[in-house]
């Protein structure tokens, strides 16, 4: 099955947004609390990023959080439901029952 389109990557954004400040993997994982191990492999899409991290993420490179967890959820759908043949379907339903 097809992939809905090109997946956003939530490490790699992490990624970029550490170069772009010029921040070490020290400085960001000791931010987030976590081994600079976890950090280099969420990075490198070895190891997923976890919900509680992104208010540190917004914080300390200055985003907006909402925006940012949409990023991470829209990541973890496309993730793990990206091949299904109903998700635009099931997201459609979702968005109804939402609101």
């Amino acid at each position: 099955m097809k992939r809905m389109g090109i997946r956003f990557d939530m490490g790699k954004y992490l990624h970029e947004l550490r170069l772009s400040h010029g921040y070490s993997l020290k400085k960001v994982a000791d931010y987030l609390n976590i081994d600079i191990s976890l950090l280099s492999k969420i990075e490198h899409g070895e190891r997923q990023l976890q919900r509680r991290m992104l208010a540190g993420i917004a914080d300390i490179f200055n985003l907006d959080h909402r925006e940012l967890q949409i990023k991470f959820l829209n990541d973890r759908i496309e993730e793990e439901f990206g091949d299904e043949p109903f998700l635009k379907d099931a997201v459609a339903e979702l968005s109804k029952r939402l609101k």
